[in-house]
């Protein structure tokens, strides 16, 4: 893969994890003791976002697409566990049935 097709693979991912940010909500009460799980995954899912950012403005796709994928996971595992929600969209989000 050359690295023109590298950084296309990463902005596409980068693009993907962004619409997901703007869907993530948290889905647990504020009172309840996951609440404060829910907030950690979301944290994290931010930290790794901002990391792959940082990478793509640098001009390195595999880092980016490591670390976009590691914020995904966050998000995706969040929407599993129904601490998160994905507003239903099961395009973007593994939601468990």
């Amino acid at each position: 893969m050359s690295q023109n097709e590298l950084m296309a693979r990463a902005e596409k991912y980068i693009n993907l994890e962004e619409e997901a940010l703007l869907l993530i909500r948290i889905a647990v009460p504020a009172d309840s003791a996951l609440y404060i799980i829910a907030e950690d995954f979301l944290k994290m899912a931010h930290d790794y976002y901002s990391d792959a950012k940082s990478f793509f403005n640098k001009g390195d796709g595999l880092n980016c697409i490591s670390a976009v994928n590691y914020s995904y996971g966050w998000l995706d595992a969040g929407v599993r566990l129904g601490i998160l929600t994905g507003s239903g969209d099961h395009r973007l989000f593994v939601h468990y049935k």
